[in-house]
Order: structure tokens, then C-alpha cells, then sequence
């Protein structure tokens, strides 16, 4: 009841819940915050900067690029940091909380966290909630494939992968060492396994480029994450997109972390409250097929059905040991180039 009395003595002068920084004047002052480009960018614009600049007065300063351009920023500034707000991916997250790099969640501080699904603020807040899949080429595939089906001989050499190391190929790798009856424990199986598949016949760094290879039949297939490709599919009738079932699709969550001893925490918590708003998280599901985390998130038939939606679809998804993937990215990152582009 405190809470309800609190935001409806707030409503007609702020959006905001009730956190008692928004008594200042934060005029003169900038968040910076480091993400992805492209609709992310934009979604966070509209729906979180813009509305921060208008209630506080502050100035909100995007960085962008890849979540490991942002890791390394951390560590090399950890005792004087510039950035206030950083948006990691699943296995970033824990690792740097450890590090001591992001502050913990915590719904007294950023109180739209307490509608999170239970357990996905490991390391920071979860933003996002995707699952890596795969897309194919309806020519070559007449119905919906399984991982298993990717090995069958007529499509050896006909994959396409993102650079290594990624999410997508971290995920791969789980995937060929479970259809080896292992798991990602036995690197040796896994590679040999996904070896098998033959060269890729593109290594890619833009998704235009994959979906246009694949779209017209000189790509099979490529394990991809889900949200990129539903938002292009209707650019594409060649390329359909699946979920398969044995093992099930890899889970992949994107994670807003605050930066610890950043130079504007208050505004920072802000920032992250907004970002996992219904609205901000509505959006994020319609316009980029990303799976809310926000469970007062409501959608239509439609559009659940496009996305990672509850906590029971988690469940189903393939969860993969990240710390331990991570201590290996060096090592693997050397045999992927020898072993599976053949460098």
C-alpha cells in the first residue's frame, strides 16, 4: 500500500517510481551508457533516454558496440570508470559482478526489478530474453529442421556461423557436443562433432549478407539468435526460422548492469528502472521479437508467440555452464579458426 500511495502522489508530475534522487536537479549532468546499435539504440532513445532527459533535466550519452568492447572499458577503468550503465549479455553479467565491476541488483534501488521473472537478475538486471536457433533456407529444408538434421551429408559445408567468439558459437558448440552425447564439459567431442559439418561457407558480420546467401539457397542453415532473425523474416520468403526440440534451443540473455563507482549512480538506476518498464519491455518484444523479463508484461496470442514469454519457456531452453565457457574462450577461440574454418 506504501508503494501505491507513494506513485500516486507522483503521478501527475513524474513516470517515475518513488526514489528519492528525483528530488535533485540533474541539469548540466550526463549518463553515459554502453549498448548495441541499431533498434536497440533507437527503442532505448525513445523509451528510456528520452523521457530520463525530460523528468531530470540530464543529458543521456550513448556508447556503442560490442559487449566485450565494454568488459575490457570496465576493467581498464575500474578505479576511475565513464561509463554509468552498460548493457552485457548472460555470461558477461555474473562474471563481472565477481569482478566487482557492476553493482548487484537491488529492488530497493531500481524498483521495477521486483516484477522480474524470479532468479534472471543474476549479475545484473535482465533486459532481454532470446534463444539461439536456426535459421534456414525453406529450398533445402522442406519442414523445420532439428539440430540432428544439420548433419546429414547433403548439407555439409553449407553452414554459415558468426565470428567466433559469440554467444551463437559458444551455442553451436553445446549443441554438436549433446548431439555427440556429451556436453560443452568435453571440448574434444564437441569440436570433432561440429567439424563434421565441414568449412562454413561464410564466416559473417552482417546479417544482410547471411539472409541474402540463405534466401537464395547457397546457405543451409546457421544457428542464430532468435530475436535478429524474426525481425528480418518478412524481408526474406526463402528463410524460415525454428526452435528445435532435441536438445532445445540455446538460452541467450541480454543484462543491464549498473557500473560500479560510476559518476552518476542515481541517474544510472533511473535509467535501468525505465529500461525494464511494461513499456520499454513491450516494445522490445513487438518491434525486436526480444522475450520480455518484466512479468506484468502483457501480449497477444501473436506476439507471445514470437518470443521467450515465461519463465516455464526458460525452463525448456538449453542453459549452458558460462563460467566455464568462459575460461575457455582463448583456448577455443584457437581451435575454432583451425578446427571449424580451417585456418
Amino acid at each position: 500500500m506504501k508503494r501505491i500511495a507513494c506513485y500516486a502522489a507522483l503521478t501527475a508530475v513524474s513516470l517515475f517510481p518513488c526514489l528519492p534522487a528525483l528530488a535533485q536537479d540533474y541539469s548540466g549532468r550526463t549518463l553515459v551508457v554502453g549498448t548495441w546499435g541499431g533498434d536497440i539504440e533507437r527503442l532505448l532513445r525513445e523509451h528510456v533516454a528520452g523521457p530520463l532527459e525530460t523528468k531530470t533535466g540530464a543529458k543521456v550519452e550513448f556508447l556503442l558496440g560490442g559487449s566485450g568492447d565494454r568488459m575490457s572499458k570496465m576493467v581498464a577503468e575500474r578505479n576511475n570508470p565513464t561509463m554509468d550503465v552498460t548493457f552485457q549479455n548472460i555470461y558477461e553479467a555474473p562474471a563481472a559482478l565477481k569482478e566487482g565491476l557492476v553493482v548487484a541488483p537491488d529492488a530497493a534501488l531500481v524498483p521495477t526489478a521486483a516484477n522480474v521473472w524470479a532468479g534472471m537478475n543474476d549479475g545484473c538486471y535482465a533486459m532481454s530474453l532470446v534463444g539461439l536457433g536456426i535459421a534456414y533456407s525453406k529450398a533445402l529444408f522442406p519442414e523445420a529442421p532439428e539440430w540432428a538434421d544439420l548433419w546429414k551429408a547433403e548439407f555439409k559445408g553449407k553452414m554459415a556461423y558468426a565470428p567466433y567468439p559469440s554467444s551463437e558459437g559458444d551455442g553451436m558448440l553445446a549443441v554438436a557436443a549433446r548431439i555427440a552425447g556429451v556436453n560443452e564439459h568435453d571440448p574434444d567431442a564437441a569440436f570433432a562433432k561440429l567439424a563434421e559439418l565441414g568449412a562454413p561457407v561464410l564466416s559473417y558480420s552482417s546479417l544482410d549478407e547471411v539472409f541474402t546467401l540463405m534466401d537464395a539457397g547457397e546457405i543451409a542453415a546457421a544457428p542464430m539468435i532468435s530475436g535478429y532473425v524474426l525481425s528480418n523474416l518478412g524481408n526474406y520468403e526463402g528463410i524460415g526460422f525454428v526452435f528445435p526440440k532435441d536438445p532445445g534451443p540455446v538460452l541467450v540473455r541480454d543484462m543491464v548492469c549498473q557500473v560500479a563507482n560510476s559518476p552518476e549512480p542515481e541517474l544510472a538506476q533511473m535509467f535501468i528502472d525505465l529500461a525494464l518498464s511494461v513499456e520499454t519491455q513491450t516494445a522490445y518484444a513487438k518491434e525486436l521479437n526480444f522475450g520480455p523479463t518484466n512479468s506484468k508484461v502483457e501480449l497477444t496470442e501473436e506476439e507471445a508467440g514470437r518470443v521467450i514469454n515465461t519463465p516455464e519457456e526458460v525452463a525448456s531452453l538449453l542453459q549452458l555452464d558460462w563460467s566455464y565457457v568462459i575460461e575457455q574462450r582463448s583456448d577455443w577461440t584457437d581451435r575454432w579458426n583451425k578446427q571449424i574454418l580451417g585456418q
